[in-house]
């Protein structure tokens, strides 16, 4: 069968054979480790993962059991901030209010898995360094305690990134407003000056 898929499918429905095979030895191991959270993850991360490669060719049952896992994970101790990445840019452009949401757990449960290890914090900063600009860009403008705490713990300036996306979003519009575009440049000047006299605790790493 593998080799008549090899010479007869397209290269699409090679990936979707491939796809259904992987799911289905998910499936199984799931059945026989029903409370494995980690087993749960990696079944989110293919689905979601899947859904984006395969250009939404994952079925609906698969994506809502997937995110029925994510929210059980949720309120599990197991941190993988990847999940908390592919869904919410799954949820991006779709429903940008859970996007935020989502991007806003991932960031929580970061803040508070480094401050009970944090000699781990290194492997996953990078992860939820992406988890958090993904959020500042759909909430820019608005300060939140829990990224001040995040951005504060990696040695980033929060007011920075949050100026800077103000910035490019406005760069981006058809018709930009050149007189916000020069204020905004401004106060981004500012605050990097700012920060870079504020000393090695707080300056920016960028």
């Amino acid at each position: 069968m593998d080799f008549l898929d090899n010479v007869f499918l397209s290269p699409k429905s090679k990936k979707t054979a491939q796809y259904s095979r992987e799911h289905k030895k998910f499936k199984e191991a799931l059945r026989r480790n029903s409370h494995d959270h980690g087993l749960r993850a990696q079944f989110v991360k293919f689905c979601v993962a899947s859904h984006n490669a395969l250009d939404g060719g994952v079925p609906e049952a698969h994506l809502s059991e997937a995110l029925a896992y994510y929210e059980d994970l949720t309120k599990t101790d197991l941190f993988d901030p990847q999940i908390y990445y592919l869904v919410g840019r799954y949820y991006q452009g779709k429903d940008n209010l859970k996007a935020q949401n989502v991007y806003l757990a991932g960031i929580q449960h970061f803040n508070h898995y480094v401050a009970k290890r944090p000699a781990l914090k290194s492997d996953f900063i990078d992860m939820a360094y992406a988890i958090a600009l993904n959020f500042v860009t759909l909430q820019y403008g608005q300060n939140h305690p829990d990224l001040e705490k995040f951005f504060k713990t990696i040695r980033k300036s929060y007011p920075i990134h949050n100026k800077r996306v103000e910035l490019e979003n406005e760069l981006r519009k058809p018709e930009p407003n050149q007189a916000l575009i020069q204020q905004l440049a401004k106060e981004l000047r500012e605050l990097k000056e700012a920060t870079d006299g504020a000393g090695p605790q707080y300056q920016s790493q960028e």
